[in-house]
């Protein structure tokens, strides 16, 4: 036998195989560069799909309807409901904790929205009413609550306690404001407030309500005034009314003015004392020229008077019908003082007084007033 031919042969079939081995991987490594390119096309594809349609425009739902819609969390515990309430829409909100905290609907009159602490106790509300709206803060204990309202009667704001009594109330009726202050059982006890075209008022009052202090402006200035425990008058402190000044007026318990001052332009000041029958017993006033004079009367009429003139001080002693009967001051004629004392229609009887030279003098007159004697003094010269 050959063995160089079997060898050959042999060695031939090797290299037919190798050759077709590597014509196989050659067609595999072929197609797997064919899938491979393939799917890199495919990737790019699906990235380029994937960028236009976030490119494009999301189809949205025109209308969602529904009865109930409920927001849940990651325990599956609701925590947002929008539902049907009572009067129509509403949307409860509860905390972490379960608590419903929020609520927003409607009400007989309009919106309405309630807000709860995580205790549960109710804090604030803003509702709609038939008269306008309201707003409401409460203590989370109800010992008390403050209440805004724009209402028809005008806007008003209001401290309440616990026991729905308004304390504060601050109102607003047209142009004119007030602000008042209540006791427990709803009496007043303190109100400031302003009425469009006049000014400015102030009261206090008692723990009853009664009336104690009350401070006012009107047109032509202001007036302060205070009462007694039971209400009456007692004292009152105002501008004149005509411009002249200051005045001062007190009261009786009963009520009736017991004492009057004021400031007189053209005079300077006048101070009455009253009597029982509410008329002037006593006058001090300030005359022309800084000149004084206090009266006493009887009725109307002066009976009696102490003041000063140009020569000094003068006194008048006067009948109830007002003529003078005494007349006593400085002389006009002469260097000292004088008395006359006059008859009830006037006339001049008694003068004593100082002559001319100095000396002592005393006139008697008869009824027509005719000089009827003269006691004097002899004078020496010096």
């Amino acid at each position: 036998m050959n063995t160089n031919l079997i060898i050959d042969q042999t060695l031939s079939q090797r290299m037919e195989t190798l050759e077709a081995r590597i014509a196989e991987l050659q067609h595999a490594d072929h197609r797997a560069r064919r899938w491979k390119i393939l799917a890199v096309s495919a990737g790019v594809a699906l990235i380029s799909l994937a960028g236009l349609a976030a490119t494009r425009p999301s189809q949205t739902a025109e209308v969602i309807r529904a009865r109930r819609f409920e927001v849940v969390d990651q325990n599956d515990k609701i925590v947002l409901l929008a539902g049907i309430g009572q009067n129509g829409g509403q949307i409860d909100v509860w905390s972490n904790s379960g608590t419903n905290v929020l609520r927003f609907g409607a009400n007989n009159d309009g919106g309405d929205l309630a807000i709860w602490n995580n205790a549960g106790s109710g804090v604030a509300s803003v509702y709609a009413t038939s008269q306008g709206g309201r707003i409401e803060a409460i203590m989370p204990d109800e010992s008390g609550s403050v209440r805004i309202c724009a209402e028809t009667g005008g806007p008003s704001m209001a401290i309440v306690d616990g026991q729905g009594h308004p304390r504060l109330v601050a109102a607003m009726a047209g142009t004119s404001t007030g602000i008042n202050i209540r006791s427990a059982v709803g009496e007043e006890l303190a109100a400031m407030g302003a009425v469009d075209g006049e000014g400015g008022i102030i009261r206090v009052a008692q723990n009853d309500g009664t009336l104690a202090a009350q401070m006012v402006a009107f047109k032509t200035g202001g007036s302060i005034g205070c009462a007694n425990s039971n209400g009456s008058r007692s004292a009152v402190l105002e501008s004149a009314q005509n411009d002249t000044g200051g005045v001062m007026h007190l009261f009786r318990a009963d009520g009736t003015e017991a004492i009057a001052a004021m400031a007189q332009s053209e005079s300077g000041a006048r101070f009455s004392l009253f009597g029982s029958l509410q008329q002037p017993v006593a006058i001090l006033e300030s005359g022309i020229n800084g000149m004084g004079m206090i009266s006493f009367l009887q009725g109307t009429t002066r009976v009696a008077g102490l003041g000063s003139s140009t020569n000094g001080g003068l006194l008048n002693l006067a009948k109830a019908d007002g003529k003078a009967v005494v007349i006593a001051g400085a002389a006009s004629d002469a260097d000292g003082g004088a008395i006359s004392v006059r008859s009830g229609s006037g006339s001049q009887l008694v003068r004593i007084g100082v002559d001319r030279v100095g000396a002592g003098e005393v006139a008697v007159y008869d009824g027509p007033g005719t000089r009827k004697r003269v006691l004097s003094a002899i004078s020496s010269a010096p």
